[in-house]
């Protein structure tokens, strides 16, 4: 029968996936998959090592022949066409597939469709008792395994174990209330990229994000690309208008140009002169360097504000970012203290003793995501459904799911650590900026000189001046073409009547505004597209997080109320 499914194998957290077109459901797929893991434990022991062996040297290959990047010598895919993408610590599995795989040899263990987590070495067997034993969980589209019928001793969790929260600072603070009014069209386009960041990640950090490190790869480079975007550090990448997706067409009769299967960055083709451009996510990287945009250590200095990664966002994680700030020799520095999650702000200053003083607010979710609903956890968190309940719904899920980005109160409710986000680094480029010259020339001047300059140096022009800096944000610079000169505003899709955020345009080659209201289809490429490009050195392309714009002359503006 044609059942789509994905059998994967992870090893040393990378993820090799191939795609089954037929009987890949539980007694055909997963049944194969079962049959072929010894029961003997000394057997086992052989296959498990001789599976990490062969993975390895895929590894090796990997590296050697694909994810290096070197001039003037393209990938060799040869020995890895099986593979339906190439792999990566940051799979994007879709939700084409009914059933999936996951071989994981790091952790020893078998998942099937993300929330059931066998046992590698221990698969009750015996008259199928594994197959048996599979039943709907009380949460829809997660299913689990009926303890009544096999015991705990078969199944596992894949999750990290979260520290307990310690509420204690370690030094004299006061709590404060951040802000998270959005206030301004930079501002809302900014926090409207970084809810579409995670809505369109939403899925991973459900289905592996309990199972990341603050030091892990796929932890670091989303909790990079929001403080990237938040600071106004990301830039912003196009490409030129057509009638498909370049990513993602299906049209078997299309003529145009795709990017095909990636090699884990674009070449100039799609990149132009940023070339070679990092794909988000992907492993490959220049000789000498570590793979994405990111920096490798946990806690880092960004537009001289302290950004610390963290599982918790506690008092012990507060303690930890402002001793490693003053021992840097600051004594007057932000702190953005950030997990996948959550998030907690801190401003740091010295008293006349010279012994820190902390401003902290309260934990903030980023999202309407909660790490209760990520499913590598143990499946007893997810009940078995029995005769007489009804499924539950994880309601952040749903939220996360639906048209939660239309308008700002949407945005400042449902994304409130984004919102503040953006605000919090706002507030230290204004501080920065003000302590530097206000120059001499009134701002209708500056205003007017700044309608001619580049992108980069209309970037470089933010932290100049306070009054500088406001001129600048009147009109807010995309790239060399686009700039946001009002809104944000809603207006109403055509045939849905869903509220979209609009804003104003001014196209700088011409000086004409241009309404314009978000376009949320991906299917085709219009003329107005942005994807965030984040880090310095080592940039990646956010290929995946394209927003949209199209023309919105004649759609009257409606009011920013969910009650209308």
């Amino acid at each position: 029968m044609g059942t789509r499914g994905l059998e994967i194998v992870r090893f040393n957290k990378r993820y090799y996936i191939r795609y089954h077109q037929f009987d890949s459901y539980f007694e055909g797929l997963g049944a194969e998959i079962i049959a072929n893991i010894p029961t003997d434990p000394e057997e086992y022991q052989k296959w498990l090592q001789s599976m990490r062996a062969e993975y390895a040297a895929k590894e090796r290959a990997l590296e050697t022949h694909v994810y290096e990047i070197r001039d003037g010598i393209q990938p060799d895919y040869s020995q890895f066409r099986e593979l339906v993408m190439l792999p990566s610590e940051l799979p994007r599995l879709g939700n084409y597939v009914e059933y999936l795989y996951i071989i994981n040899l790091d952790h020893e263990a078998l998942t099937m469709n993300h929330s059931i987590h066998w046992k590698l070495g221990n698969i009750p067997r015996e008259n199928k008792l594994w197959l048996r034993a599979i039943a709907d969980s009380i949460y829809l589209y997660k299913p689990t395994v009926s303890l009544e019928i096999c015991s705990e001793d078969h199944i596992g969790s894949l999750a990290l174990e979260v520290p307990e929260r310690k509420r204690e600072i370690g030094y004299d603070y006061r709590q404060v209330a951040p802000k998270t009014k959005i206030a301004g069209a930079g501002k809302a386009f900014l926090a409207f990229i970084l809810a579409s960041t995670l809505i369109e990640y939403k899925d991973e950090i459900l289905r592996f994000g309990r199972e990341w490190s603050p030091d892990s790869f796929p932890f670091r480079e989303l909790a990079f690309a929001l403080v990237s975007i938040a600071s106004g550090q990301a830039k912003f990448h196009s490409f030129p208008a057509r009638l498909c997706n370049p990513r993602s067409c299906v049209g078997w009769d299309c003529k145009l140009k795709h990017i095909g299967k990636s090699p884990g960055w674009l070449g100039e083709e799609w990149a132009g002169d940023r070339a070679p451009l990092l794909e988000f996510g992907s492993l490959a990287h220049r000789p000498g360097e570590p793979p994405g945009a990111s920096p490798t250590e946990t806690i880092y200095w960004l537009e001289e504000v302290l950004v610390s990664l963290t599982l918790v966002t506690d008092g012990e994680a507060i303690t930890k970012a402002v001793r490693w700030g003053t021992e840097q020799g600051r004594t007057h520095f932000q702190i953005v203290i950030l997990s996948l999650f959550n998030v907690v702000f801190a401003e740091v200053s010295s008293d006349d003793e010279m012994e820190p003083f902390v401003k902290v607010s309260g934990t903030i979710r980023l999202s309407p995501l909660r790490a209760e609903y990520c499913v590598s956890t143990h499946p007893r968190n997810r009940p078995e459904l029995k005769p007489g309940m009804k499924f539950k719904h994880h309601h952040g899920e749903r939220i996360m799911n639906s048209n939660c980005t239309g308008t700002i109160r949407r945005l400042q409710t449902q994304f409130p650590g984004l919102a503040a986000l953006v605000n919090f680094f706002d507030a230290a480029a204004n501080r920065r900026a003000a302590s530097r010259s206000t120059g001499v020339l009134p701002p209708e001047i500056y205003d007017r000189i700044l309608d001619f300059v580049d992108y980069e140096t209309w970037k470089a022009c933010l932290t100049v001046s306070t009054v500088i800096r406001c001129c600048c944000l009147r009109k807010y610079r995309l790239d060399n073409r686009m700039s946001i000169v009002g809104g944000p505003f809603v207006r109403l899709q055509e045939h849905h009547k869903e509220r979209l955020m609009s804003f104003n345009f001014e196209d700088i080659h011409t000086g004409k505004m241009l309404k314009m209201m978000h376009y949320p289809h991906d299917f085709s490429t219009e003329e107005c597209n942005w994807m965030p490009v984040i880090g310095s050195d080592r940039k990646a392309l956010m290929l995946d997080v394209a927003i949209q714009f199209e023309l919105a002359e004649g759609v009257p503006v409606e009011n920013d109320s969910d009650n209308e």
